[in-house]
C-alpha cells in the first residue's frame, strides 16, 4: 500500500462510481480528498471534500 502525499491525485470507488480527487490533508488511517464538484452531486455529497481510508484509494499521475 502507498500513503498518497497532499497535492497527489488518487483514485477510488465510491457507490459504484470511480472517482478521482487530490489530497488536501493526511490522517493516521485515512486521507480527506477534494472532488469536483460534478462527483460531489453525483454522491449526493453537501461538500467537495470526502475521506478516504489508505486502503481504498490508488495514486495516480495526473
Amino acid at each position: 500500500m502507498t500513503t498518497a502525499n497532499v497535492g497527489q491525485f488518487v483514485r477510488f470507488t465510491r457507490h459504484g462510481f470511480e472517482i478521482t480527487g487530490e489530497v488536501t490533508k493526511i490522517l493516521e488511517r485515512s486521507v480527506i480528498v477534494n472532488i469536483s464538484g460534478e462527483d460531489a452531486l453525483l454522491l449526493d455529497y453537501g461538500t467537495n471534500f470526502t475521506v478516504v481510508s489508505h486502503e481504498n484509494y490508488e495514486v495516480i499521475k495526473k
